[in-house]
């Protein structure tokens, strides 16, 4: 089971800017961390190069993945890279990675894309 500090990390990992998210929580003041833990935080939100970079490995194997369990969508990345990154990105940012197999990320994505189409 995960420590409320690792969940804090890992969600800070996956926004879009990690360290804006953290230090703003951390400011909130709504964690449930001890000082210490906070003060890791603040540490780390000042040197964020990492959690952008974890963030991008992230959406990077995301992406590897969902192109190899769908060709379809594999040939519309093909046909218009920018439209399909632009759809990518809405679902790393509304849907958490939790897919091990290529199939499990396509179901996920297709399943994103009709929630999103109603």
């Amino acid at each position: 089971m995960l420590s409320e500090l690792q969940r804090v990390l890992l969600t800070a990992c996956l926004q879009r800017e990690p360290a804006p998210w953290l230090l703003a929580m951390l400011e909130r003041g709504d964690l449930a961390l001890t000082a210490a833990e906070r003060e890791l935080l603040a540490a780390l939100g000042n040197s964020a190069d990492g959690m952008r970079l974890t963030r991008l490995l992230v959406e990077k194997l995301r992406l590897e993945r969902l192109l190899r369990g769908d060709p379809e969508l594999a040939a519309a990345f093909v046909r218009d890279e920018a439209a399909f990154v632009a759809r990518f990105r809405r679902y790393c940012d509304a849907v958490p990675p939790t897919a091990v197999f290529p199939s499990e990320e396509a179901a996920a994505f297709a399943a994103f894309e009709r929630a999103a189409a109603h």
